[in-house]
């Protein structure tokens, strides 16, 4: 049973910043949606990351989408990538090549999942996204819809910022402010200083606002799509320490006891490691496998949610392990992943 000590003071998100006062019409409202609902392809997949959407629209005299694209995994493109790749012509269908890269990120499944690991390799190389990028768009009126503020630290891949800013992208809208603190307003204040109008979508929590409701609930979407990220990546003003120093044994019976409770009255959350026909019965039976599997990250994603919304939850491993140790080892690699505890 891991059990995470939730510090509710978190720090704040909300979303104000000093960006430009222009107002946001009905189709940037519309754009920012389908932005929300192309994150949700890659929702519950992107695990330490939070799931992102974004389209690129140019605006002629009529609204024309000419790429759009969501983050499909740690470690791949982030949303706004595989929308440039679309809109400078290195792939058909950003989308669909975000698709491509969801499951294994090291071995290529198909011709579109190749490239997209080639392309990878040239943006993650010096000077990588102006390769890419370098004023595809520049003579276009572009705007960016972007569901989270793009990064502008050099993670596993380039600043996003900036490769918006090579590609000559003229205005961002950001349904929510990452509150990072490698990004917290950082990648709004690289486009600002490039020269790129940017808008930030108010949402319920900003009071005094003169949004629309249609603003509000479309910035609340995008928050919702990050509110278990924001939550483990904000910063505590009194971090937790080592879990399993400070709960004790007195602490550990009662936590026994509760979770006994639920588990009898049938209220106990439970997440079941998913069935994977890969793993042999022998693999199964071997008390050591729990320390070689590897983590499924849509499964972890799962437990960390749950975790954030419950406490105290049941992990039941009967689909990967069979032997007691091996479920003790499974278990304690998974706390150790999620800075929780394993009570039992």
């Amino acid at each position: 049973l891991p059990h995470r000590a939730i510090n509710t003071s978190l720090k704040s998100t909300d979303t104000k910043h000093d960006v430009g006062a222009e107002t946001l019409s009905t189709a940037d409202i519309q754009h920012m949606k389908l932005a929300v609902r192309l994150a949700g392809i890659g929702k519950g997949n992107t695990y330490p990351n939070p799931a992102v959407g974004c389209v690129l629209v140019r605006h002629q005299t009529e609204d024309e989408i000419v790429g759009s694209g969501f983050h499909p995994r740690a470690g791949m493109p982030h949303a706004e990538i595989f929308a440039l790749l679309e809109a400078c012509g290195h792939v058909n269908d950003g989308v669909e090549s975000a698709r491509s890269a969801m499951d294994d990120i090291t071995t290529a499944t198909s011709n579109e999942h190749q490239q997209v690991l080639d392309l990878l390799d040239i943006y993650k190389s010096e000077d990588g996204a102006s390769k890419l990028f370098k004023d595809c768009l520049i003579d276009s009126d572009i705007t960016a819809y972007v569901t989270l503020e793009p990064c502008c630290h050099v993670g596993q891949t380039p600043p996003c910022a900036l490769s918006l800013v090579a590609a000559g992208i003229k205005r961002v809208v950001v349904g929510f402010r990452d509150p990072n603190p490698r990004v917290d307003g950082g990648g709004l204040k690289v486009l600002q200083d490039s020269g790129v109008d940017v808008l930030v979508l108010s949402s319920a929590a900003q009071k005094d606002t003169d949004s629309s409701g249609e603003e509000i609930a479309a910035a609340n979407e995008c928050a919702n799509l990050v509110e278990h990220f924001v939550k483990r990546i904000s910063p505590r003003e009194e971090p937790i320490g080592n879990l399993d120093e400070l709960i004790n044994g007195k602490k550990r019976r009662a936590l026994r006891a509760f979770a006994g409770r639920q588990k009898t009255d049938g209220t106990i959350h439970e997440v079941f490691w998913p069935r994977d026909f890969s793993i042999s019965d022998k693999d199964k039976k071997d008390s050591e496998f729990g320390e070689r599997v590897n983590l499924d990250v849509k499964f972890l994603e799962r437990v960390d949610n749950m975790l954030w919304d419950h406490e105290i939850i049941l992990l039941r491993l009967n689909n990967v392990v069979h032997k007691k140790k091996g479920a003790k080892l499974l278990s304690e690699r998974i706390a150790n992943e999620l800075n929780a505890h394993v009570a039992q």
